[in-house]
């Protein structure tokens, strides 16, 4: 890896530090930096500015999910073992990924300002392995085909990004993949086909 790519990988990393433990509008770029061990200068050669950064994490952090998540699923048959899979892994992610968790979850997904970036387009194609899961049951006549697939995409992703919200704001004091199974058969008991 170059020292360049290396250089932005801590940037972005403190950066995600740092905005979990203040909201945007306190965090500065002089603290991200320091964290970094990088001159505030630095940051200017790898993002326009704060907002630039911010908007950054996701796209980062989005690829990191994306591969992994093929790897877990790489081998496993059947749209309903995936959805499975998946499930766990969303709340696995996240509890491992908490300080994130809170940039996109409680700063992000809230913002107006966050639809009309390139980070929320990118957002939006990142799910579509959860579309493709579901298309993929439907071909397998195992999940439901008189329901928009978005609105089936709605109540996977709905049901997971509201655990993570819940958890992150009572501060993760329990076991985010406890109920990982009682979650995936509830969510596949409203994905399966009649």
């Amino acid at each position: 890896m170059s020292k360049k790519i290396i250089r932005r990988e801590s940037i972005i990393q403190a950066a995600i530090e740092v905005f979990s433990k203040k909201d945007f509008k306190s965090a500065s770029i002089s603290e991200i930096a320091e964290k970094a061990g990088v001159a505030d200068g630095t940051i200017y050669q790898y993002f326009r500015n704060k907002e630039d950064l911010f908007f950054s994490i996701p796209i980062e952090k989005t690829n990191e999910f994306r591969s992994q998540l093929e790897l877990h699923l790489e081998g496993i048959s059947g749209a309903l073992n995936k959805i499975r899979k998946f499930v766990w892994y969303f709340l696995y992610f996240f509890k491992t990924n908490p300080g994130y968790g809170r940039i996109l979850m409680l700063e992000m997904r809230v913002s107006r300002s966050f639809v009309k970036t390139e980070t929320y387009g990118f957002l939006k194609q990142s799910v579509g392995q959860v579309l493709d899961v579901i298309i993929e049951g439907q071909k397998e006549g195992v999940i439901r085909r008189d329901t928009d697939i978005y609105i089936l995409r709605h109540l996977v992703l709905g049901t997971l990004e509201h655990m993570v919200s819940r958890w992150l704001l009572k501060g993760g004091k329990y076991d985010l993949l406890e109920r990982h199974q009682e979650v995936s058969r509830i969510i596949i008991d409203g994905l399966k086909a009649a």
